[in-house]
């Protein structure tokens, strides 16, 4: 059980990974130089090129990459919680 509840807060962290992906690139269009420090690249375009294999994802010149990857955490977080319950009352804890 504790290490479904420690995936649970890996798939957390990376979800907030994203989201700082996410920021940084909107941050690097806008003032026209690279922020995107190499550990964050590291860790989340492993899980962009997964997702790019399986769903096209670019829509000039907008990229979902990102969001799908979100609701693909959302949906493994989800399905963990109804397949062990009380893994939910763990997590609730924290």
């Amino acid at each position: 059980m504790q290490i479904l509840l420690w995936i649970i807060i890996m798939l957390e962290i990376l979800s907030w990974f994203i989201l700082a992906d996410v920021i940084l690139s909107l941050l690097q269009v806008l003032l026209r130089k690279a922020l995107r420090p190499k550990f964050i690249a590291d860790i989340i375009d492993p899980m962009y090129k997964l997702v790019k294999n399986i769903v096209p994802t670019n829509i000039w010149p907008l990229d979902f990459t990102p969001m799908i990857a979100i609701f693909m955490i959302i949906f493994i977080k989800w399905a963990l919680f109804i397949i062990f319950p009380e893994l939910y009352n763990n997590y609730s804890l924290l």
